[in-house]
């Protein structure tokens, strides 16, 4: 009887210690399931709209003021928003002020803003549309430069620049598709 009741004591541990064991594994369970749901929505959470929305607009404002000011050492110096204007005065012409190699103002403002697209913003991978004109019509755009199938009836951030000029207010518009 003794030795019926030592193994039933010794049953009744092993439960015991089975179930420790056992709540022990649920409450680990538990934890990693936790941790996996703090990684999923803290860690991998994407930036928030605001913060992309202020990166665009932070990014059109800026290269707007970048190209406008950007100065060219093979044209004497002289800013591409002077080369802009006198595109726009000059347009049959190709402008009237002329850089190294005989490049006329019209050519060499177009390859600096290229040069300058390539080696920022389509590096970058960034979608855009950049045009420039004195009116809205087509034959009357200086440039127009895009990448990326941006178009701007698509949603994103637009800034306009404007110069003056004797044909009267030239507009660059820069568009950063979303």
């Amino acid at each position: 009887m003794i030795a019926m009741m030592k193994k039933m004591e010794r049953n009744i541990r092993s439960r015991k210690g089975q179930m420790e064991i056992f709540g022990l594994m649920i409450v680990v369970i538990l934890l990693i399931i936790g941790v996996l749901f703090a990684v999923k929505f803290v860690v991998l959470k994407k930036p928030p709209e605001v913060r992309q929305s202020f990166s665009r607009t932070q990014l059109t404002s800026n290269l707007g003021i970048a190209l406008m000011d950007a100065t060219t050492e093979a044209c004497r110096g002289t800013a591409l928003k002077d080369l802009m204007t006198d595109c726009a005065e000059w347009p049959e012409i190709g402008g009237t002020i002329t850089c190294e190699g005989g490049t006329l103002s019209c050519s060499y403002m177009r390859e600096a803003i290229q040069q300058i697209l390539n080696s920022t913003v389509n590096v970058w991978q960034v979608k855009y549309e950049i045009k420039a004109g004195t009116s809205k019509k087509a034959e009357d755009q200086i440039f127009y430069f895009s990448n990326r199938e941006c178009t701007s009836n698509m949603p994103g951030n637009s800034e306009s620049f404007f110069l003056p000029t004797n044909r009267g207010l030239l507009t660059m518009n820069i568009f950063i598709c979303s």
